[in-house]
């Protein structure tokens, strides 16, 4: 994904507020530099957990993760895509409330700022590590799975019959440019027809037009597509921050058919597992 060989942080902090997607009450999240070394870092007062430490959860159209002593997180998938699109290592979170703000429904503001703030680099080797064997894991007619590759790719599938959406598939090899390019500006969607549903569950309270691409029976509300299969792409922002779960990235070919957070932790944590090289891990 990323040539060059030192670890990189921000250079300086930057704060986000907003409504939550699925609460729809406001909060804010800050990130913040960190040395060398530590990696993806959350901060909640005068405790820090590493993300390995979560415990994920993605059975509720978002992901969620769950750090001893009982503290909850939601929605952070966008954020922590940001991080793995734009190549840094070594970071600390600091949310402020229950679930990361929405923004626009994308990772690209998120990204945008980061990008704007600049990074620094220092002299400690990055290491990429490689899975070095084929790793799948599925759920009925769904399917993730990571095959050897020397660079970071994803090829997403998803299939709406029925639908506008219809069936979708995007392919990226994934670098700094074509994550803010063609996958960040990808917002979270569902079908008109499911917005019912999902706030009767008690999701999308903080759901509007402005930060989520809703489709309807004719295509997208209110506006049209961001970027080229703008689902599939959103789809891929998620893999993106569920593959943060691992606390590092791994060089293969992601490949998903149907998938969502939840076979997206499974694969994560079995690559996490041993399907890998010793190289930067």
């Amino acid at each position: 994904m990323i040539t060059r060989r030192g670890r990189r942080t921000l250079r300086g902090e930057i704060s986000w507020r907003g409504v939550g997607l699925h609460s729809g009450k406001m909060s804010a999240v800050k990130v913040m530099p960190a040395e060398a070394g530590e990696g993806i870092m959350f901060s909640f007062g005068s405790r820090r957990c590493g993300i390995r430490e979560a415990s994920a959860d993605g059975t509720r159209r978002c992901t969620s993760l769950s750090f001893p002593g009982g503290i909850s997180l939601c929605t952070v998938e966008h954020l922590l895509a940001a991080i793995i699109g734009t190549g840094l290592d070594d970071i600390i979170i600091e949310p402020d409330g229950d679930e990361f703000p929405i923004l626009d429904g994308s990772a690209l503001p998120f990204a945008s700022d980061m990008v704007e703030r600049g990074f620094e680099e220092s002299d400690v080797p990055r290491g990429t590590p490689s899975i070095v064997s084929c790793v799948c894991v599925e759920d009925g007619a769904s399917s993730a799975t990571a095959v050897p590759s020397d660079e970071l790719r994803i090829t997403y599938i998803i299939d709406y019959p029925g639908t506008a959406i219809g069936t979708e598939l995007k392919d990226v090899v994934m670098t700094e440019e074509s994550f803010l390019n063609e996958i960040a500006p990808a917002r979270t969607f569902c079908l008109e027809s499911e917005v019912k549903s999902l706030r009767e569950s008690g999701l999308a309270r903080g759901g509007t037009l402005d930060n989520a691409l809703i489709i309807g029976d004719d295509g997208p509300i209110g506006s049209g597509y961001r970027v080229e299969k703008e689902c599939a792409a959103h789809k891929i922002t998620d893999l993106l921050g569920d593959m943060a779960l691992a606390g590092f990235t791994a060089n293969a070919h992601y490949i998903c058919v149907r998938a969502g957070h939840s076979l997206h932790s499974r694969l994560v944590r079995r690559v996490a597992r041993g399907a890998l090289n010793n190289s930067g891990r």
